[in-house]
């Protein structure tokens, strides 16, 4: 835009008119072309739009007839499938009625065979019942004889017995009450055999307590050995063996064990025969000493 400060000059209006024109005239252009520009651009909005629903529908055309012929194919395997089934089907009800026409004759076969089996066994065995019921009449006699024989006999046989019983019996009650008086004059001997050693013991003891003060262990240990001693029975050949014996007594003095510890085999054997022989052994009567006595070891030397 051109400013004039000079006078207005002739036809001012028109000279604003041709700038104004010239100014309408451009905006015009620039609006048109912008125009058509976006003409343009929507144009080519549209085609490619057409273009990608052209794409569309070929490739929707595509996929359908993809899916049709897969149906169509699935449909033609499924009918295929179906009619094998039906031939496999038909095979598996004739065979099976193959199998059971043949099972049903081979029963009937076979019952029939059994029917013979069994008539033929029925028929032997009544003739063998037959023969048995001869030879059981017959055993019977000689069975009924040989009853009689052995009733007799067993009737001759049980007096015997009787008698024979009666007589072990007090034979066996004779011994029991001779064993049970040996036993008792044993059991009376062995008291008798402690009292006195016990005694002699007490005199040697009561001699000697003021010469060399022998302890109450030592008596009740000698006494122990001398009791073994009278039921030991030693050869020649034991001299100079020793035994060792791990003896148990209850508190009356019965022995209640008596293993050998250490020593000859031989000797200890012997030596263990004799303490369970002598059945009990002295004890101390002191009840501080006496508990030494109940479980102790002892050395045993025969005296050869």
């Amino acid at each position: 835009m051109n400013v004039d400060f000079d006078l207005p000059k002739d036809k001012p209006k028109e000279a604003v008119t041709i700038i104004e024109a010239s100014v309408v005239s451009q905006k015009m252009f620039d609006d048109l072309a912008q125009l058509k520009a976006d003409k343009l651009k929507e144009e080519q909005r549209l085609r490619d739009e057409a273009r990608r629903k052209k794409e569309r529908e070929e490739a929707e055309k595509a996929r359908q007839a993809a899916l049709l012929k897969k149906q169509a194919d699935d449909r033609i395997k499924a009918e295929k499938a179906e009619i094998l089934r039906k031939k496999l089907e038909a095979e598996r009800v004739a065979a099976e009625k193959a199998l059971a026409e043949k099972a049903l004759r081979e029963k009937k076969e076979a019952a029939e065979a059994l029917k013979r089996k069994q008539a033929a066994e029925k028929k032997a065995l009544e003739e063998k019942q037959a023969l048995e019921k001869i030879k059981a009449e017959k055993l019977a006699k000689k069975k009924a004889a040989k009853a009689k024989a052995a009733k007799e006999k067993a009737i001759e046989e049980a007096r015997l017995k009787a008698i024979e019983d009666a007589k072990i019996k007090a034979e066996q009650e004779a011994k029991r009450k001779a064993e049970e008086a040996a036993a008792e004059a044993e059991r009376l001997r062995q008291a008798e055999l402690d009292r006195q050693m016990e005694a002699e013991f007490s005199d040697d003891f009561s001699s000697a307590r003021n010469a060399k003060q022998l302890s109450e262990i030592a008596k009740y240990e000698a006494l122990i050995r001398g009791k073994i001693s009278r039921n030991w029975t030693v050869d020649p050949t034991m001299k100079g063996t020793t035994c060792t014996l791990a003896i148990r007594l209850a508190p009356d003095g019965l022995v209640i064990s008596a293993e050998m510890s250490s020593g000859d085999r031989r000797l200890c054997d012997s030596a263990r025969r004799a303490t369970l022989k002598a059945r009990t052994l002295p004890i101390p009567k002191d009840p501080e000493i006496a508990p030494q006595f109940r479980d102790f070891d002892i050395t045993l030397e025969p005296d050869v």
